[in-house]
């Protein structure tokens, strides 16, 4: 085993390739991030400068959903690091696994230094999984100690903080050295969840954010299949199984609409199921519950009647023996998805509305775009009438729901699968948000197209403002053309306001390589509605 001395800079970069990282985000210092851009780039990662840190953190964090790999973010110390706080919050709450590297203050200024200042590890702490300096006297150990804590479910970010002079400094590395990996618990056999499976006479199955892996996904399909019994969703599991599947019944949130289904079940099976993705809204099922997941969470919706937790793949491998077909029929199923779907139309005056938007837009393009949403009430059409077939078909933020995720989300996905691109739907609000991120589309050429829902006002927020009978304050702007601030930012855009210009508008704007825009004024009227039936 050979050993060579290297910066602890490029001892990180190494390592970073090592796990598969191919590109980083953010917004560099004066500092360590300075060091780690070069030895970065030595080793082929590119790095991409964001506009914003908040949006660099979710371009990492998307990244790394997509790749299975760490995301990485740069951000300088003080105002860098807590501009990034929203898209750490998103690693956390959304569980990605993404190691942020801030620059960090020098100890021997620490005693009369007061500029930029602040205890950033106590900041990040309650977000972030660990935390580090480098400083111990293997730091090679300690970064292999992050990188798998970031991996380990639940997985997260972790934070670094590095000074400049301890970038440079030389340590001894090994050539060879092994890389840490974590080991799954055996998952044994469990006679109670057989029973609870084999006895089931209408099972239902709920599948949830841990689910979203390529061989799991097609386990859950055969058991769903050997069960001939009805499944649902959460926002992030879309595309688990194919919206199109006959057992699909759509989206699942804890709240109303699904109940139509679940409530007709004897049994119900968390599949990877983590509750930070549910409303808050009491359980309201006393029906058994099999919970298949990676950890066991706490707090829960409920208490389960019998868990597995472990490695899902082989839990289900456990349970297919015991499967059977449940007594649901296939005409049974395709009236409880009719009757989900006539409650979750859009109903509104116009033909040009979030429904018809989002549908018309999937149907246009010709590349399968990824699907990015933002939060607000567009958010209820984009999840519930898009189409997606795979895991991360669809990209959304639901354990934090924050506004601002789309765009950036967007031009991460373009940039991991250029032949793809992505299509990003946003509310005024949560684009006003992030709107500069489209100067790096444009920079980078990344084949996307974001629609802005252009209804002048926190739709959901008014909503929820008039259901508690206020007066409507604090809530809307002046209606704003944000395809002038595309074309700005380096974009083709168009501003829409009926069918005809919308469907014009699609057929340019995927004709395109680079990002586009379009900009479409609706009415908001018919939300509501969508609401009350999706949550109650």
């Amino acid at each position: 085993m050979g050993y060579k001395k290297i910066t602890i800079a490029a001892m990180i970069a190494r390592k970073l390739k090592a796990h598969g990282v191919r590109r980083m985000f953010g917004i560099p210092g004066g500092g360590s991030s300075l060091d780690l851009i070069a030895e970065c780039a030595s080793q082929g990662i590119i790095f991409q400068l964001a506009k914003r840190e908040d949006s660099a953190v979710i371009m990492a964090a998307v990244t790394a959903e997509l790749t299975g790999t760490p995301g990485v973010v740069l951000t300088t110390k003080g105002p860098g690091i807590s501009n990034a706080m929203n898209g750490v919050a998103y690693a956390s709450l959304d569980r990605a696994p993404v190691l942020v590297f801030t620059d960090g203050f020098s100890p021997d200024l620490q005693s009369y230094v007061t500029h930029q200042v602040f205890d950033q590890k106590a900041m990040l702490q309650p977000i972030t999984k660990g935390h580090s300096l480098l400083t111990s006297t293997d730091p090679e150990a300690e970064l292999d100690r992050l990188l798998l804590l970031t991996m380990q479910p639940p997985v997260g970010p972790v934070h670094v903080e590095l000074t400049a002079v301890l970038a440079g400094k030389k340590i001894t590395v090994t050539d060879h050295r092994p890389q840490t990996t974590h080991v799954q618990n055996e998952i044994k056999p469990n006679q109670r969840a057989n029973s609870l499976i084999a006895g089931a006479k209408r099972p239902v199955i709920i599948i949830g954010l841990e689910a979203r892996d390529t061989v799991v996904a097609q386990k859950i399909v055969e058991l769903v299949e050997r069960l001939r019994c009805p499944a649902l969703v959460t926002y992030k599991a879309k595309g688990v199984i194919a919206d199109s599947h006959v057992s699909n019944m759509g989206i699942f949130t804890g709240g109303k609409v699904e109940q139509t289904c679940v409530s007709k079940s004897d049994l119900i099976i968390l599949i990877g199921l983590d509750p930070v993705e549910l409303i808050l809204k009491p359980w309201p099922y006393n029906i058994p519950v099999l919970d298949i997941a990676l950890i066991r969470h706490k707090p829960h919706y409920t208490l389960a009647t019998e868990t597995l937790y472990g490695a899902l793949a082989p839990s289900l491998d456990l349970l297919q023996s015991q499967a059977s077909p449940s007594i649901w029929t296939k005409n049974e199923l395709v009236a409880i998805k009719n009757d989900i779907d006539s409650r979750m139309q859009f109903v509104g005056r116009r033909d040009l509305n979030p429904q018809s938007i989002v549908q018309m837009a999937q149907r246009a393009a010709s590349s399968r775009p990824r699907i990015t949403v933002d939060a607000g009430a567009h958010m209820i059409s984009a999840t519930a009438f898009s189409q997606a077939s795979e895991p991360f078909d669809l990209l959304i933020s639901n354990g934090l729901a924050t506004m601002g995720f789309a765009v950036p989300a967007a031009v991460a996905a373009a940039l991991e699968n250029p032949s793809r691109g992505a299509l990003a739907f946003t509310g005024d609000g949560g684009f006003m948000m992030c709107a500069s991120e489209l100067a790096l589309a444009a920079q980078t050429k990344a084949k996307l197209l974001v629609i802005v829902f252009n209804d002048a006002s926190l739709s959901l927020i008014s909503i929820k403002q008039r259901s508690r009978n206020m007066v409507k304050r604090g809530t809307e702007w002046p209606r704003l053309n944000f395809a002038k601030i595309a074309v700005g930012l380096g974009c083709h855009a168009w501003q829409v306001e009926n069918v005809v210009d919308y469907q014009r508008a699609l057929q340019n704007a995927f004709a395109l390589n680079g990002p586009s825009l379009i900009d479409v004024v609706l009415d908001p009227d018919g939300y509501a509605e969508q609401l009350a039936a999706l949550r109650g």
